[in-house]
Protein backbone atom coordinates (compact mmCIF):
# COMPACT_ATOMS: atom_id res chain seq x y z
CA UNK A 1 0.00 0.00 0.00
CA UNK A 2 1.45 3.29 -1.02
CA UNK A 3 1.71 6.40 1.10
CA UNK A 4 0.24 8.06 -1.97
CA UNK A 5 2.35 11.17 -2.34
CA UNK A 6 5.63 11.70 -0.62
CA UNK A 7 6.15 14.39 2.01
CA UNK A 8 8.81 16.99 1.48
CA UNK A 9 11.78 16.87 3.88
CA UNK A 10 11.16 17.41 7.56
CA UNK A 11 13.75 18.47 10.10
CA UNK A 12 13.90 19.78 13.62
CA UNK A 13 11.09 19.78 16.19
CA UNK A 14 12.77 17.21 18.42
CA UNK A 15 10.83 15.37 21.05
CA UNK A 16 10.70 17.23 24.36
CA UNK A 17 12.69 15.37 26.94
CA UNK A 18 10.85 13.88 29.93
CA UNK A 19 10.61 16.52 32.60
CA UNK A 20 11.21 19.36 30.15
CA UNK A 21 9.59 22.53 31.45
CA UNK A 22 7.81 22.89 28.11
CA UNK A 23 6.57 19.29 28.07
CA UNK A 24 2.80 19.48 28.69
CA UNK A 25 2.75 15.86 29.85
CA UNK A 26 -0.25 13.62 29.07
CA UNK A 27 -1.99 14.71 25.91
CA UNK A 28 1.18 16.33 24.61
CA UNK A 29 3.92 15.34 22.21
CA UNK A 30 3.48 11.83 20.78
CA UNK A 31 0.49 11.17 23.04
CA UNK A 32 -1.60 9.85 20.13
CA UNK A 33 0.84 7.00 19.50
CA UNK A 34 -0.47 3.98 21.38
CA UNK A 35 -3.31 5.91 23.04
CA UNK A 36 -6.23 8.23 22.24
CA UNK A 37 -6.00 11.96 22.86
CA UNK A 38 -8.93 14.15 23.90
CA UNK A 39 -11.53 11.47 24.56
CA UNK A 40 -15.13 12.49 23.89
CA UNK A 41 -18.46 11.07 22.71
CA UNK A 42 -19.71 14.47 21.56
CA UNK A 43 -21.60 14.32 18.27
CA UNK A 44 -22.08 17.01 15.64
CA UNK A 45 -19.95 19.61 13.92
CA UNK A 46 -17.73 19.46 10.85
CA UNK A 47 -14.39 17.66 10.70
CA UNK A 48 -12.07 19.73 8.50
CA UNK A 49 -9.45 17.75 6.59
CA UNK A 50 -6.84 18.92 4.10
CA UNK A 51 -4.56 17.35 1.49
CA UNK A 52 -2.30 18.51 -1.28
CA UNK A 53 -3.31 15.66 -3.61
CA UNK A 54 -6.69 14.30 -4.62
CA UNK A 55 -7.93 10.82 -3.79
CA UNK A 56 -6.62 8.19 -6.19
CA UNK A 57 -10.19 6.84 -6.54
CA UNK A 58 -13.49 6.73 -4.69
CA UNK A 59 -14.15 3.36 -6.29
CA UNK A 60 -13.18 0.94 -3.48
CA UNK A 61 -11.83 -1.51 -6.06
CA UNK A 62 -9.35 1.02 -7.43
CA UNK A 63 -7.86 2.83 -4.43
CA UNK A 64 -4.41 1.93 -3.10
CA UNK A 65 -3.33 5.02 -1.17
CA UNK A 66 -3.20 4.39 2.57
CA UNK A 67 -4.86 7.71 3.43
CA UNK A 68 -7.71 6.98 1.02
CA UNK A 69 -8.16 3.57 2.67
CA UNK A 70 -8.64 5.47 5.93
CA UNK A 71 -11.17 7.73 4.23
CA UNK A 72 -12.92 4.65 2.85
CA UNK A 73 -13.51 3.51 6.45
CA UNK A 74 -16.00 6.40 6.64
CA UNK A 75 -17.72 5.52 3.37
CA UNK A 76 -17.70 1.75 3.16
CA UNK A 77 -17.92 -1.27 5.37
CA UNK A 78 -16.35 -4.65 4.69
CA UNK A 79 -16.91 -8.15 6.05
CA UNK A 80 -14.04 -7.55 8.48
CA UNK A 81 -12.39 -4.31 9.60
CA UNK A 82 -9.55 -3.10 11.78
CA UNK A 83 -11.02 -1.98 15.10
CA UNK A 84 -10.89 1.53 16.48
CA UNK A 85 -8.03 0.65 18.81
CA UNK A 86 -4.74 2.51 19.32
CA UNK A 87 -2.72 -0.46 20.60
CA UNK A 88 -1.78 -3.88 19.27
CA UNK A 89 -5.45 -4.93 19.30
CA UNK A 90 -5.88 -2.63 16.30
CA UNK A 91 -3.80 -5.01 14.18
CA UNK A 92 -6.35 -7.84 14.29
CA UNK A 93 -9.48 -7.58 12.09
CA UNK A 94 -12.88 -7.78 13.80
CA UNK A 95 -16.32 -8.50 12.31
CA UNK A 96 -17.85 -5.52 10.51
CA UNK A 97 -20.57 -6.42 8.00
CA UNK A 98 -20.13 -10.02 9.09
CA UNK A 99 -21.56 -11.40 12.31
CA UNK A 100 -18.26 -13.08 13.17
CA UNK A 101 -14.79 -13.83 11.82
CA UNK A 102 -14.45 -16.05 8.79
CA UNK A 103 -15.00 -19.74 9.53
CA UNK A 104 -12.10 -21.64 7.95
CA UNK A 105 -12.38 -25.13 6.54
CA UNK A 106 -10.43 -27.60 4.44
CA UNK A 107 -7.09 -26.46 5.85
CA UNK A 108 -7.76 -22.73 5.31
CA UNK A 109 -8.97 -23.34 1.74
CA UNK A 110 -12.61 -22.48 2.49
CA UNK A 111 -13.82 -19.38 4.35
CA UNK A 112 -17.45 -18.71 5.24
CA UNK A 113 -19.02 -15.45 6.44
CA UNK A 114 -22.53 -14.56 7.56
CA UNK A 115 -23.84 -10.99 7.11
CA UNK A 116 -25.54 -9.08 9.91
CA UNK A 117 -29.23 -8.35 9.57
CA UNK A 118 -30.55 -4.92 8.61
CA UNK A 119 -27.66 -3.71 6.42
CA UNK A 120 -28.47 -1.12 3.75
CA UNK A 121 -26.77 1.04 1.14
CA UNK A 122 -27.17 4.81 1.32
CA UNK A 123 -30.02 4.62 -1.22
CA UNK A 124 -31.95 2.33 1.14
CA UNK A 125 -31.54 -0.93 -0.78
CA UNK A 126 -30.56 -3.97 1.31
CA UNK A 127 -26.98 -5.25 1.32
CA UNK A 128 -26.81 -8.92 0.39
CA UNK A 129 -24.12 -11.52 -0.05
CA UNK A 130 -24.52 -11.06 -3.81
CA UNK A 131 -23.29 -7.45 -3.46
CA UNK A 132 -20.12 -8.66 -1.74
CA UNK A 133 -19.67 -11.32 -4.41
CA UNK A 134 -20.09 -8.72 -7.14
CA UNK A 135 -17.44 -6.51 -5.52
CA UNK A 136 -15.04 -9.46 -5.63
CA UNK A 137 -15.91 -10.10 -9.28
CA UNK A 138 -15.04 -6.50 -10.15
CA UNK A 139 -11.47 -6.99 -8.88
CA UNK A 140 -10.89 -9.34 -11.81
CA UNK A 141 -11.66 -6.59 -14.35
CA UNK A 142 -8.15 -5.14 -14.24
CA UNK A 143 -8.43 -3.88 -17.83
CA UNK A 144 -11.24 -1.55 -16.73
CA UNK A 145 -10.61 -1.14 -12.98
CA UNK A 146 -6.84 -1.10 -12.38
CA UNK A 147 -5.18 0.34 -9.31
CA UNK A 148 -6.31 -1.62 -6.26
CA UNK A 149 -4.93 -4.78 -4.62
CA UNK A 150 -5.48 -8.09 -6.43
CA UNK A 151 -4.64 -10.73 -3.81
CA UNK A 152 -7.98 -12.45 -4.43
CA UNK A 153 -7.36 -13.05 -8.13
CA UNK A 154 -4.76 -15.85 -7.83
CA UNK A 155 -6.56 -17.26 -4.79
CA UNK A 156 -9.93 -17.58 -6.55
CA UNK A 157 -9.25 -17.81 -10.27
CA UNK A 158 -9.16 -21.03 -12.26
CA UNK A 159 -6.07 -21.02 -14.53
CA UNK A 160 -7.81 -23.43 -16.89
CA UNK A 161 -10.70 -21.00 -17.29
CA UNK A 162 -9.51 -17.49 -16.36
CA UNK A 163 -12.24 -15.12 -15.27
CA UNK A 164 -12.16 -11.65 -16.88
CA UNK A 165 -14.62 -9.90 -14.59
CA UNK A 166 -18.34 -9.07 -14.78
CA UNK A 167 -18.08 -6.73 -17.77
CA UNK A 168 -16.70 -9.31 -20.19
CA UNK A 169 -18.52 -12.24 -18.66
CA UNK A 170 -21.97 -11.29 -17.42
CA UNK A 171 -22.73 -14.76 -16.14
CA UNK A 172 -23.21 -14.40 -12.35
CA UNK A 173 -22.00 -17.98 -11.94
CA UNK A 174 -18.80 -17.38 -13.92
CA UNK A 175 -16.75 -17.21 -10.72
CA UNK A 176 -17.55 -20.54 -9.06
CA UNK A 177 -15.01 -20.01 -6.28
CA UNK A 178 -17.42 -17.57 -4.55
CA UNK A 179 -20.77 -18.94 -3.48
CA UNK A 180 -23.85 -17.19 -2.08
CA UNK A 181 -26.21 -19.93 -0.88
CA UNK A 182 -28.55 -17.29 0.56
CA UNK A 183 -28.76 -13.50 0.93
CA UNK A 184 -26.66 -13.46 4.09
CA UNK A 185 -24.06 -16.19 3.49
CA UNK A 186 -20.94 -16.00 1.35
CA UNK A 187 -18.41 -18.79 0.90
CA UNK A 188 -14.93 -18.46 -0.61
CA UNK A 189 -13.23 -21.56 -2.02
CA UNK A 190 -9.52 -20.88 -2.44
CA UNK A 191 -7.14 -22.68 -4.76
CA UNK A 192 -4.48 -22.68 -2.01
CA UNK A 193 -4.62 -22.21 1.76
CA UNK A 194 -4.45 -18.62 3.00
CA UNK A 195 -4.31 -18.14 6.73
CA UNK A 196 -4.57 -14.31 6.56
CA UNK A 197 -7.92 -14.31 4.75
CA UNK A 198 -9.71 -12.19 7.38
CA UNK A 199 -7.21 -9.43 6.57
CA UNK A 200 -8.18 -9.54 2.88
CA UNK A 201 -11.81 -9.14 3.91
CA UNK A 202 -10.89 -5.83 5.57
CA UNK A 203 -9.61 -4.23 2.34
CA UNK A 204 -11.77 -1.58 0.61
CA UNK A 205 -11.91 -3.58 -2.64
CA UNK A 206 -14.34 -6.07 -1.08
CA UNK A 207 -16.82 -3.41 0.08
CA UNK A 208 -20.26 -4.33 -1.33
CA UNK A 209 -21.20 -2.92 -4.73
CA UNK A 210 -24.78 -3.25 -6.02
CA UNK A 211 -24.74 -4.48 -9.61
CA UNK A 212 -27.59 -2.14 -10.57
CA UNK A 213 -25.55 0.92 -9.52
CA UNK A 214 -22.25 -0.09 -11.13
CA UNK A 215 -21.08 2.18 -13.94
CA UNK A 216 -17.77 0.43 -14.54
CA UNK A 217 -14.80 2.78 -14.77
CA UNK A 218 -17.03 5.70 -13.69
CA UNK A 219 -18.36 4.06 -10.53
CA UNK A 220 -16.04 6.21 -8.42
CA UNK A 221 -17.93 9.31 -9.62
CA UNK A 222 -21.04 8.29 -7.66
CA UNK A 223 -20.30 5.31 -5.43
CA UNK A 224 -22.86 3.77 -3.11
CA UNK A 225 -21.99 3.73 0.60
CA UNK A 226 -22.53 1.29 3.44
CA UNK A 227 -20.60 3.32 6.01
CA UNK A 228 -21.86 6.21 8.16
CA UNK A 229 -21.10 8.80 5.46
CA UNK A 230 -21.69 9.21 1.75
CA UNK A 231 -20.27 11.53 -0.89
CA UNK A 232 -22.14 14.84 -0.96
CA UNK A 233 -19.88 16.65 -3.42
CA UNK A 234 -16.54 15.91 -5.04
CA UNK A 235 -14.84 18.46 -7.23
CA UNK A 236 -11.50 16.89 -8.22
CA UNK A 237 -8.55 19.05 -7.31
CA UNK A 238 -10.71 21.28 -5.09
CA UNK A 239 -12.72 19.48 -2.41
CA UNK A 240 -14.56 16.40 -1.24
CA UNK A 241 -17.53 16.74 1.10
CA UNK A 242 -19.15 13.88 3.01
CA UNK A 243 -22.55 13.91 4.68
CA UNK A 244 -24.29 11.41 6.91
CA UNK A 245 -25.67 8.26 5.31
CA UNK A 246 -29.33 8.22 6.42
CA UNK A 247 -29.53 4.43 6.12
CA UNK A 248 -26.48 3.59 8.25
CA UNK A 249 -27.52 1.95 11.51
CA UNK A 250 -25.20 2.47 14.46
CA UNK A 251 -26.58 -0.70 16.08
CA UNK A 252 -25.11 -2.83 13.28
CA UNK A 253 -21.66 -1.18 13.26
CA UNK A 254 -19.24 -2.12 16.07
CA UNK A 255 -16.31 -0.20 14.55
CA UNK A 256 -17.30 3.37 13.69
CA UNK A 257 -18.45 6.04 16.19
CA UNK A 258 -19.46 8.44 13.35
CA UNK A 259 -19.40 11.57 15.51
CA UNK A 260 -19.23 14.56 13.09
CA UNK A 261 -22.28 15.52 11.07
CA UNK A 262 -20.14 16.48 8.11
CA UNK A 263 -16.60 15.91 6.81
CA UNK A 264 -14.97 18.43 4.49
CA UNK A 265 -11.69 17.73 2.69
CA UNK A 266 -9.92 20.65 1.02
CA UNK A 267 -7.69 19.50 -1.84
CA UNK A 268 -4.76 20.97 -3.74
CA UNK A 269 -2.97 23.25 -1.28
CA UNK A 270 0.77 23.79 -1.42
CA UNK A 271 2.77 22.15 1.36
CA UNK A 272 3.77 25.26 3.31
CA UNK A 273 0.36 26.89 2.91
CA UNK A 274 -1.27 23.68 4.11
CA UNK A 275 0.92 23.59 7.23
CA UNK A 276 0.37 27.28 7.98
CA UNK A 277 -3.41 27.00 7.78
CA UNK A 278 -3.40 23.71 9.68
CA UNK A 279 -1.39 25.03 12.64
CA UNK A 280 -3.39 28.30 12.58
CA UNK A 281 -6.56 26.30 13.25
CA UNK A 282 -8.24 26.52 9.84
CA UNK A 283 -8.00 22.74 9.36
CA UNK A 284 -8.00 19.87 11.82
CA UNK A 285 -5.93 17.07 10.27
CA UNK A 286 -3.73 16.59 7.22
CA UNK A 287 -5.49 13.51 5.82
CA UNK A 288 -2.56 12.53 3.59
CA UNK A 289 -0.29 12.20 6.58
CA UNK A 290 2.33 14.52 5.17
CA UNK A 291 4.86 15.55 7.76
CA UNK A 292 5.19 19.19 8.74
CA UNK A 293 7.60 21.07 6.49
CA UNK A 294 10.59 23.29 7.34
CA UNK A 295 8.64 26.50 7.89
CA UNK A 296 6.11 24.86 10.19
CA UNK A 297 8.78 23.07 12.18
CA UNK A 298 10.63 26.32 12.68
CA UNK A 299 7.46 27.77 14.22
CA UNK A 300 7.02 24.70 16.39
CA UNK A 301 10.60 24.90 17.69
CA UNK A 302 9.75 28.11 19.55
CA UNK A 303 6.18 27.28 20.50
CA UNK A 304 5.73 24.54 23.12
CA UNK A 305 1.94 24.60 22.76
CA UNK A 306 2.04 23.89 19.03
CA UNK A 307 4.76 21.31 19.56
CA UNK A 308 2.60 19.55 22.15
CA UNK A 309 0.04 18.86 19.42
CA UNK A 310 2.40 16.79 17.30
CA UNK A 311 3.02 13.07 17.01
CA UNK A 312 6.06 11.31 15.58
CA UNK A 313 4.98 7.69 14.97
CA UNK A 314 6.98 4.88 13.45
CA UNK A 315 4.78 4.10 10.48
CA UNK A 316 6.43 0.79 9.49
CA UNK A 317 6.55 2.09 5.92
CA UNK A 318 9.76 0.93 4.28
CA UNK A 319 11.54 3.48 2.14
CA UNK A 320 13.84 1.75 -0.32
CA UNK A 321 15.55 1.80 -3.68
CA UNK A 322 14.60 -0.90 -6.15
CA UNK A 323 17.41 -2.16 -8.40
CA UNK A 324 16.18 -3.41 -11.76
CA UNK A 325 17.74 -6.70 -12.96
CA UNK A 326 15.97 -6.28 -16.33
CA UNK A 327 17.86 -3.05 -17.06
CA UNK A 328 21.58 -3.50 -17.92
CA UNK A 329 24.04 -3.40 -16.29
CA UNK A 330 21.89 -4.12 -13.22
CA UNK A 331 21.22 -7.57 -14.68
CA UNK A 332 24.63 -8.39 -13.18
CA UNK A 333 24.29 -9.16 -9.43
CA UNK A 334 27.78 -7.75 -8.78
CA UNK A 335 26.58 -4.36 -10.02
CA UNK A 336 23.60 -4.45 -7.69
CA UNK A 337 25.80 -5.41 -4.75
CA UNK A 338 28.17 -2.55 -5.59
CA UNK A 339 25.31 -0.09 -5.12
CA UNK A 340 24.46 -1.64 -1.75
CA UNK A 341 28.04 -1.35 -0.50
CA UNK A 342 28.47 2.21 -1.81
CA UNK A 343 25.33 3.53 -0.11
CA UNK A 344 25.97 6.27 2.43
CA UNK A 345 23.24 5.33 4.89
CA UNK A 346 23.63 8.49 6.99
CA UNK A 347 23.31 10.73 3.94
CA UNK A 348 20.26 8.77 2.78
CA UNK A 349 18.64 9.03 6.21
CA UNK A 350 19.26 12.77 6.23
CA UNK A 351 17.57 13.00 2.84
CA UNK A 352 14.48 11.45 4.43
CA UNK A 353 14.57 14.04 7.23
CA UNK A 354 17.01 12.65 9.78
CA UNK A 355 16.46 10.20 12.63
CA UNK A 356 13.67 12.16 14.35
CA UNK A 357 11.22 12.71 11.50
CA UNK A 358 12.80 10.85 8.60
CA UNK A 359 12.89 7.33 9.94
CA UNK A 360 14.96 4.64 11.61
CA UNK A 361 17.85 3.29 9.57
CA UNK A 362 17.37 -0.31 8.51
CA UNK A 363 19.40 -2.91 6.68
CA UNK A 364 16.51 -5.39 6.78
CA UNK A 365 13.04 -5.38 5.24
CA UNK A 366 10.53 -6.35 7.94
CA UNK A 367 9.60 -3.63 10.46
CA UNK A 368 10.26 -4.44 14.14
CA UNK A 369 6.56 -4.95 14.95
CA UNK A 370 6.41 -8.15 12.84
CA UNK A 371 7.51 -11.46 14.34
CA UNK A 372 9.82 -12.24 11.39
CA UNK A 373 11.94 -9.13 11.97
CA UNK A 374 15.63 -10.04 12.21
CA UNK A 375 18.94 -8.24 12.53
CA UNK A 376 19.97 -8.79 8.91
CA UNK A 377 22.78 -6.81 7.31
CA UNK A 378 23.73 -8.57 4.08
CA UNK A 379 25.88 -5.70 2.73
CA UNK A 380 27.59 -3.87 5.63
CA UNK A 381 28.56 -0.29 4.86
CA UNK A 382 31.28 0.17 7.44
CA UNK A 383 31.24 1.13 11.12
CA UNK A 384 30.25 4.71 10.30
CA UNK A 385 27.55 3.55 7.83
CA UNK A 386 29.02 5.84 5.19
CA UNK A 387 29.69 3.02 2.71
CA UNK A 388 32.26 0.27 2.16
CA UNK A 389 33.81 1.68 -0.99
CA UNK A 390 36.48 -1.02 -1.27
CA UNK A 391 33.81 -3.72 -1.29
CA UNK A 392 31.82 -1.74 -3.87
CA UNK A 393 34.85 -1.39 -6.15
CA UNK A 394 35.58 -5.11 -5.81
CA UNK A 395 32.04 -5.90 -6.95
CA UNK A 396 32.39 -3.57 -9.93
CA UNK A 397 35.63 -5.27 -10.88
CA UNK A 398 33.92 -8.66 -10.64
CA UNK A 399 31.24 -7.30 -13.00
CA UNK A 400 33.91 -6.21 -15.48
CA UNK A 401 33.15 -2.54 -14.86
CA UNK A 402 36.10 -1.29 -12.77
CA UNK A 403 35.67 2.26 -14.06
CA UNK A 404 31.98 2.38 -13.28
CA UNK A 405 29.15 3.10 -15.72
CA UNK A 406 26.32 5.49 -16.60
CA UNK A 407 22.71 4.80 -15.56
CA UNK A 408 19.39 6.47 -14.71
CA UNK A 409 17.55 6.62 -11.37
CA UNK A 410 13.80 7.25 -11.33
CA UNK A 411 12.09 9.34 -8.66
CA UNK A 412 9.45 11.99 -7.98
CA UNK A 413 9.64 15.40 -6.32
CA UNK A 414 9.93 15.93 -2.55
CA UNK A 415 11.80 13.51 -0.32
CA UNK A 416 11.99 11.00 -3.13
CA UNK A 417 14.07 13.46 -5.17
CA UNK A 418 16.34 14.20 -2.21
CA UNK A 419 16.90 10.47 -1.72
CA UNK A 420 17.72 10.08 -5.41
CA UNK A 421 20.26 12.90 -5.15
CA UNK A 422 21.80 11.20 -2.11
CA UNK A 423 22.08 7.94 -4.04
CA UNK A 424 23.74 9.81 -6.90
CA UNK A 425 26.29 11.28 -4.48
CA UNK A 426 26.88 7.95 -2.76
CA UNK A 427 27.61 5.83 -5.81
CA UNK A 428 29.57 8.54 -7.66
CA UNK A 429 32.40 7.79 -5.25
CA UNK A 430 32.98 4.46 -7.00
CA UNK A 431 32.45 5.71 -10.54
CA UNK A 432 28.75 5.01 -10.98
CA UNK A 433 27.35 8.04 -12.77
CA UNK A 434 23.59 8.44 -12.33
CA UNK A 435 21.20 10.79 -14.09
CA UNK A 436 17.96 11.60 -12.24
CA UNK A 437 14.65 11.16 -14.06
CA UNK A 438 11.64 12.72 -12.29
CA UNK A 439 8.31 11.03 -12.99
CA UNK A 440 4.80 12.41 -12.50
CA UNK A 441 3.67 12.46 -8.86
CA UNK A 442 0.01 11.66 -9.50
CA UNK A 443 0.76 8.49 -11.48
CA UNK A 444 4.08 7.56 -9.88
CA UNK A 445 2.91 4.29 -8.33
CA UNK A 446 0.44 3.31 -11.04
CA UNK A 447 2.16 4.20 -14.32
CA UNK A 448 5.61 5.31 -13.18
CA UNK A 449 7.56 3.15 -10.78
CA UNK A 450 4.68 0.67 -10.90
CA UNK A 451 4.90 0.19 -14.67
CA UNK A 452 7.48 -2.26 -16.07
CA UNK A 453 6.94 -0.60 -19.46
CA UNK A 454 7.84 2.84 -18.09
CA UNK A 455 10.94 1.45 -16.39
CA UNK A 456 12.16 -0.09 -19.65
CA UNK A 457 11.18 2.94 -21.75
CA UNK A 458 13.34 5.28 -19.65
CA UNK A 459 16.03 2.71 -18.82
CA UNK A 460 15.51 3.18 -15.08
CA UNK A 461 18.09 0.97 -13.40
CA UNK A 462 17.18 2.34 -9.96
CA UNK A 463 13.80 3.44 -8.58
CA UNK A 464 13.17 5.36 -5.35
CA UNK A 465 9.97 4.26 -3.66
CA UNK A 466 8.26 3.31 -0.40
CA UNK A 467 5.86 0.64 0.77
CA UNK A 468 3.54 -0.03 3.67
CA UNK A 469 1.88 -3.36 4.31
CA UNK A 470 -1.56 -3.88 2.82
CA UNK A 471 -2.29 -5.71 6.05
CA UNK A 472 -0.08 -6.13 9.14
CA UNK A 473 1.34 -9.62 8.58
CA UNK A 474 4.53 -10.87 6.97
CA UNK A 475 2.65 -11.86 3.83
CA UNK A 476 0.90 -8.49 3.64
CA UNK A 477 4.19 -6.67 4.01
CA UNK A 478 6.64 -8.59 1.80
CA UNK A 479 4.75 -10.75 -0.69
CA UNK A 480 3.69 -7.85 -2.98
CA UNK A 481 7.34 -6.79 -3.27
CA UNK A 482 8.89 -10.19 -4.03
CA UNK A 483 6.30 -12.79 -5.11
CA UNK A 484 6.82 -13.34 -8.84
CA UNK A 485 3.19 -14.31 -9.31
CA UNK A 486 2.08 -10.84 -8.19
CA UNK A 487 3.93 -8.96 -10.95
CA UNK A 488 1.54 -6.67 -12.83
CA UNK A 489 2.81 -5.95 -16.36
CA UNK A 490 0.13 -3.34 -17.03
CA UNK A 491 0.81 -0.98 -14.11
CA UNK A 492 0.30 -0.71 -10.38
CA UNK A 493 3.12 -3.24 -9.96
CA UNK A 494 4.78 -3.41 -6.54
CA UNK A 495 7.25 -6.17 -7.35
CA UNK A 496 9.16 -3.38 -9.05
CA UNK A 497 12.29 -5.47 -9.59
CA UNK A 498 10.11 -8.18 -11.19
CA UNK A 499 11.78 -10.76 -8.97
CA UNK A 500 10.48 -14.23 -9.82
CA UNK A 501 12.53 -16.70 -7.81
CA UNK A 502 10.85 -20.13 -7.59
CA UNK A 503 12.44 -20.73 -4.19
CA UNK A 504 11.03 -17.46 -2.83
CA UNK A 505 7.60 -18.29 -4.24
CA UNK A 506 7.72 -21.78 -2.72
CA UNK A 507 8.70 -20.45 0.71
CA UNK A 508 5.79 -18.00 0.57
CA UNK A 509 3.41 -20.84 -0.26
CA UNK A 510 4.81 -22.96 2.56
CA UNK A 511 4.21 -20.12 5.01
CA UNK A 512 0.53 -20.07 4.06
CA UNK A 513 0.28 -23.77 4.88
CA UNK A 514 2.05 -23.38 8.22
CA UNK A 515 -0.13 -22.88 11.30
CA UNK A 516 2.62 -22.59 13.94
CA UNK A 517 3.44 -18.86 14.27
CA UNK A 518 7.11 -19.41 15.16
CA UNK A 519 7.67 -21.74 12.22
CA UNK A 520 5.85 -19.34 9.90
CA UNK A 521 8.04 -16.44 11.07
CA UNK A 522 11.18 -18.47 10.37
CA UNK A 523 9.99 -19.22 6.85
CA UNK A 524 9.58 -15.49 6.26
CA UNK A 525 13.09 -14.88 7.56
CA UNK A 526 14.28 -17.35 4.94
CA UNK A 527 12.33 -15.40 2.30
CA UNK A 528 13.96 -12.15 3.42
CA UNK A 529 17.47 -13.65 3.35
CA UNK A 530 16.90 -15.06 -0.13
CA UNK A 531 15.58 -11.73 -1.41
CA UNK A 532 18.51 -9.81 0.03
CA UNK A 533 20.90 -12.25 -1.66
CA UNK A 534 19.45 -11.04 -4.97
CA UNK A 535 20.32 -7.45 -3.97
CA UNK A 536 17.26 -6.03 -5.75
CA UNK A 537 16.03 -4.02 -2.74
CA UNK A 538 18.22 -1.47 -0.95
CA UNK A 539 16.39 -0.75 2.35
CA UNK A 540 16.88 2.76 3.71
CA UNK A 541 14.59 3.61 6.63
CA UNK A 542 11.39 2.59 8.33
CA UNK A 543 9.60 5.89 8.13
CA UNK A 544 8.71 8.33 10.87
CA UNK A 545 6.70 11.48 10.20
CA UNK A 546 5.83 14.49 12.34
CA UNK A 547 2.04 14.98 12.33
CA UNK A 548 -0.06 17.85 13.72
CA UNK A 549 -3.51 17.45 15.35
CA UNK A 550 -5.90 20.30 16.01
CA UNK A 551 -6.89 20.76 19.68
CA UNK A 552 -10.57 20.80 18.65
CA UNK A 553 -10.47 17.22 17.37
CA UNK A 554 -11.38 14.41 19.75
CA UNK A 555 -10.40 10.73 19.89
CA UNK A 556 -7.18 11.24 17.97
CA UNK A 557 -4.80 8.32 17.59
CA UNK A 558 -2.40 6.82 15.08
CA UNK A 559 -3.92 3.58 13.88
CA UNK A 560 -1.33 0.78 14.24
CA UNK A 561 -2.47 -0.98 11.04
CA UNK A 562 -2.16 2.15 8.87
CA UNK A 563 0.46 4.34 10.53
CA UNK A 564 -1.69 7.49 10.15
CA UNK A 565 -4.47 9.17 12.11
CA UNK A 566 -7.71 7.17 12.04
CA UNK A 567 -10.01 9.98 10.91
CA UNK A 568 -13.18 7.88 11.17
CA UNK A 569 -12.71 7.71 14.95
CA UNK A 570 -12.60 11.48 15.37
CA UNK A 571 -15.15 13.92 16.70
CA UNK A 572 -15.20 17.69 16.97
CA UNK A 573 -15.23 19.43 20.33
CA UNK A 574 -16.74 22.83 21.01
CA UNK A 575 -14.86 25.87 19.73
CA UNK A 576 -11.67 26.51 21.68
CA UNK A 577 -9.03 29.19 21.43
CA UNK A 578 -5.88 28.47 19.50
CA UNK A 579 -3.71 28.83 22.61
CA UNK A 580 -5.73 26.47 24.79
CA UNK A 581 -3.83 23.36 25.79
CA UNK A 582 -5.08 19.86 25.06
CA UNK A 583 -6.74 17.58 27.56
CA UNK A 584 -7.26 13.83 27.54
Amino acid sequence: MSAGTDPAPTHGAPAPAPGDAHDPGPGGWNAAVGAMVNLSEQRGGTLRLVSSADVDSLDPARTYYVWVWLLQRMLNRTLMAYPTEPGTAGLTPVPDLAEGPGVPGDGNRTWTYRLREGLRFDDGTPVTSADVRYAVQRIFAQDMLPGGPTYLVPLLDDPARPYAGPYRDGDPEALPAVLTPDDRTIVFRLRTPFSDFDHLMAQPCVAPVPRHADTGARYGDAPRSTGPYRVADHRPGSHLHLERNPHWDRATDPVRPALPDRVELTIGLGLDEMDERLTAGEFDINLEGRGLQHAAQNRLAGDPVLRSRTDNPKTSFLHFVSLQPHVPPFDNPHVRRAVHYAADKILLQEARGGPVTGGDLTTALFPPRLAAHQALDRYPTGPDLRGDLDAARAELAAAGLPDGFDAVIGTQRGKFRLVADAVVESVARVGIRLTVKELDVATYFSQGAGSPETIRKHGLGLIVTDWGADFPTEYGFLAPLVDGRLIRPGGGNWNIAELDDPEVNALIDESLHTEDPAARAELWRDVERRVMDHAVILPLVHDKTLHYRSPRVTNVYVHPAFGLYDVQAMGVAGTRTDRETDTV
